[in-house]
């Protein structure tokens, strides 16, 4: 094997669009690995991880692109190296856009450019945002690892301008009717939603749509938002844009547990909001806004069902005609006398919340890389231990490489060890769908699956594959194709992440009583 750094000057791409190109160029036969980002000392230290970095590129700027190949010859790393080259004359040519080399010299050629979205490195990400911002351009940004005080710079100056300050670390939002970030396409409608919960949002999104609904806007804050520091800025601008929104009727807040602070700023607003308001804090303490007259949610499928149910004025119910004590059964009767645990690899972290939430209060102890409880926290997040439920989205799973919903190299892997494992009775795989995530997930996947089941099969065992699909019919992936490849790998295939959980809890609880 050797490395080779290929190293640009003074040229800048989008890392979400190189850690695609990265993933893409790890797939040509004979390449071992590949990492694709600017020369920022972050990114050079992931690389030095992952024995990519040569001297060439330890001498790389922040403003040099880094193409770090790994493979059986120069002749093929070269050949990875004119792959990329290809890559980027196509978006070029596919585009038809104009590069600018700044977002001052952007909004002069487009002054009528009122949003701008950031993906760089963490580091420099504050000063963009903020140049955005003085250019009087909204913010949406995908970038993370950002001082909490830059954060709060940012987006006091956002209030101050009346321009919002999505993230950092904001994944999806869904404005006017267009997908930003990780999100999903669904129909327009009158449910508006505000949420420091990427998978959360599109969970609800989705469910939304399904049932004959639609969403206004989907504001997303970045996770940090309910933080003391941060004192829900963003959430708050986000309620009252959507109390001045026409087109919204009603309007849900989806977050992970808030600071007492944060919490209590935003419980002012809700009630004096003319709108109805429903809130979802996952794993938070619900007592305070019942005492505050607050309608609540404990789950996304109740979510949705509260919202559509308000904005119809009528009792919805989410659609299932699943039998799930039939499958329970029907699963149970061929697995072996050895296999016993349930394990859920999932891309959603909100959804990984939520199905942790359900286990420990349905079930009891679940061993997670993101446990709530800190004596549940694996001790090796690489290796489960009885029941396990993983975010293989967590950057431990990734380093170096794009979120597993745009990558699933790390979700393959871990699929086939804990299939491997003849413990393992139940996997449980989610599938998030939307224009900037993975082409064709089910099929990644469905590989895997297909020749795992046949092994156990082989060795006396019944691998039972459970999923769900967030997404919809308007995503490039197409929600019914999706689940069609799924079902023919033979993926039990339910409508929500809760019930998913609910069906795989069943099968456990039959398989231990038997």
């Amino acid at each position: 094997m050797v490395v080779i750094n290929y190293v640009e000057k003074n040229v800048y791409y989008d890392s979400v669009f190189l850690m695609k190109l990265a993933s893409k160029l790890t797939n040509i036969e004979g390449i071992d690995n590949a990492s694709i980002g600017m020369g920022t000392p972050l990114n050079k230290d992931t690389m030095a991880d992952l024995e990519l970095l040569t001297s060439e590129g330890s001498e790389a700027t922040a403003n040099d692109l880094i193409i770090a190949i790994r493979g059986e010859n120069n002749e093929i790393c070269d050949f990875a190296k004119a792959e990329f080259e290809k890559s980027i004359k196509e978006k070029r040519q596919s585009q038809g856009t104009t590069a600018y080399r700044s977002i001052g010299g952007a909004k002069a050629a487009l002054p009528d450019s009122n949003l701008a979205i950031i993906s760089v490195a963490g580091e420099y990400a504050a000063v963009e945002g903020k140049r955005a911002l003085q250019n009087d351009m909204n913010v949406f940004m995908f970038s993370d690892n950002v001082p909490i005080e830059d954060e709060v710079e940012l987006k006091k100056l956002a209030q101050e301008k009346g321009l919002y300050m999505m993230g950092p670390g904001c994944g999806l939002s869904f404005i006017n009717g267009v997908a930003i970030g990780l999100c999903s396409m669904v129909n327009r409608g009158d449910i508006g939603l505000v949420g420091a919960s990427g998978s959360g949002i599109q969970e609800v999104m989705v469910l939304v749509h399904r049932n004959g609904f639609g969403v206004s806007h989907a504001i997303g804050t970045g996770g940090r938002d309910m933080s003391d520091e941060v004192g829900g800025i963003t959430m708050i601008q986000g309620i009252r844009a959507l109390e001045a929104d026409e087109s919204t009727k009603v309007i849900a807040l989806i977050s992970k547990p808030p600071s007492q602070s944060a919490l209590m700023k935003v419980i002012s607003v809700v009630k004096e909001c003319k709108k109805p308001v429903v809130i979802q804090f996952i794993n938070g303490d619900n007592q305070v806004l019942k005492e505050n007259g607050i309608m609540y949610s404990e789950s996304f499928d109740q979510t949705a069902e509260m919202v559509m149910e308000l904005s119809s004025g009528k009792k919805v119910k989410l659609q299932d005609d699943m039998d799930y004590e039939k499958i329970a059964d029907e699963e149970v009767k061929k697995f072996s006398g050895e296999q016993k645990y349930f394990r859920g690899i999932l891309c959603g972290g909100s959804l990984t919340d939520e199905a942790q939430l359900m286990w420990t209060k349905q079930k009891g102890d679940i061993y997670s890389n993101v446990a709530f409880d800190k004596k549940l926290m694996l001790d090796d997040p690489f290796c489960s231990k009885e029941h396990t439920l993983i975010d293989i989205g967590d950057e431990i799973f990734t380093k170096g490489r794009a979120h597993v919903a745009i990558d699933p190299t790390a979700r393959v892997n871990r699929f086939i060890k804990e299939a491997r494992d003849k413990e393992t009775a139940v996997i449980y795989l989610d599938f998030l769908l939307g224009y900037a995530l993975h082409p064709d997930p089910a099929s990644v996947m469905s590989k895997a699956i297909i020749e795992e089941k046949a092994r156990a099969k082989s060795e006396g065992r019944h691998l039972c594959v459970v999923a769900t699909i967030c997404g919809s019919d308007m995503d490039p992936q197409g929600f019914e194709e999706q689940k069609q490849i799924l079902l023919d790998a033979g993926v039990i295939v339910a409508e929500t992440n809760s019930r998913v959980v609910n069906l795989a809890m069943k099968i456990i609880n039959k398989l231990e009583e038997r």
